[in-house]
């Protein structure tokens, strides 16, 4: 497989869903409310400028998760939007739930704080892997 044989559309694609998914994730219809609760938090407390950047970076980690995913979903000798869910759902589930473990245990964060933290993360990662397969 050759480095660039990814769609820079699918990357896009992928990465624009993670920010929509995050931004359904973490609003009031969704989990905004048990997660301020959890961080000890309300909605005064957090700094507006500083969100600026944090949805920059976000970005930016998006498209770099979206390029590794692809290449891992085209490594297949077959690809298929089932496989592509399947790939992005194992990384979920096996590298962003573990990641989400030591700022949970080490920094005393609450459990339920890990719970939405690692939801976002395979489900997010699971409909990249979708987005990415349909372009290969």
């Amino acid at each position: 497989m050759n480095f660039t044989d990814v769609s820079i559309l699918a990357i896009l694609l992928a990465a624009i869903s993670n920010s929509i998914i995050g931004a359904f994730w973490y609003s009031p219809l969704l989990f905004a409310n048990i997660w301020m609760k959890g961080m000890g938090k309300s909605k005064e407390n957090f700094d507006k400028k500083g969100a600026n950047l944090g949805y920059l970076l976000t970005m930016i980690a998006a498209i770099i998760t979206a390029y590794v995913l692809s290449l891992f979903i085209l490594s297949f000798d077959e690809v298929t939007i089932g496989k592509g869910a399947l790939v992005g759902f194992l990384a979920g589930f096996g590298i962003a739930t573990i990641r989400e473990m030591a700022p949970t245990f080490f920094e005393g964060r609450k459990l339920v704080l890990y719970f939405i933290s690692a939801g976002y993360h395979i489900v997010s990662l699971t409909v990249m892997g979708m987005i990415i397969a349909a372009f290969a």
